[in-house]
């Protein structure tokens, strides 16, 4: 078990294993297994895999306001080696507006995509697809043109170059899926996010 300060439950944990550098990014988000026991499951940072079940690396712990459960695998917990853990959570600002969201939709495949509510408009953006292998995490933010219009994608887990399209329409409140493309928005698949202000 492990203390955090982050001042509320963590909905997303990023782990890696310092010392290996053959081991992955293991990724615990709330909307894992469509958020019923997401513990049990994760994805990897690095790579463009779906979700997958395996209590090894929580030991099956939802992790609460004042900790976290680190399991007892090499990506997450093995012995004499370092770690970092990188927790994040839906928050407000000082003034009780919200700044940031940890999300998850699912893609009905149309170019009128749903509609995600995230209370700001979000200058950072990055999804990925957990039902189906072979879709990588997508980051889009303001500085590279997401607009309503022509946006620019990066791959997080691999080393290809930007890549163009319109997207993502995002709107004071949030953003909407305008793609019928179904690494953004394939009908029926579940997505999982992280937005910022």
């Amino acid at each position: 078990v492990r203390k955090h300060n982050l001042g509320k439950t963590p909905e997303m944990i990023w782990f890696k294993n310092r010392s290996s550098s053959t081991r992955n990014w293991r990724v615990y988000h709330k909307g894992l297994n469509g958020g019923t026991n997401p513990e049990d499951y994760s994805v990897i940072l690095n790579s463009a895999v779906a979700e997958s079940s395996n209590t090894s690396y929580m030991t099956g712990t939802a992790p609460t306001s004042t900790t976290f459960v680190s399991g007892n695998d090499d990506d997450t917990n093995g012995a004499s080696y370092n770690y970092i853990a990188l927790l994040f959570a839906s928050a407000n600002n000082a003034d009780g507006d919200p700044i940031s969201k940890v999300g998850s939709y699912t893609g009905n495949g149309s170019t009128t995509g749903p509609t995600i509510t995230t209370g700001f408009s979000p200058r950072f953006i990055l999804l990925k697809d957990i039902d189906n292998g072979g879709t990588n995490w997508y980051l889009l933010d303001t500085l590279r043109g997401l607009s309503a219009g022509n946006d620019t994608r990066l791959s997080l887990n691999d080393t290809s170059g930007p890549g163009t399209g319109d997207f993502i329409d995002p709107s004071s409140t949030g953003f909407q899926l305008v793609t019928d493309w179904d690494q953004f928005n394939g009908n029926g698949t579940k997505f999982i996010y992280y937005a910022h202000a």
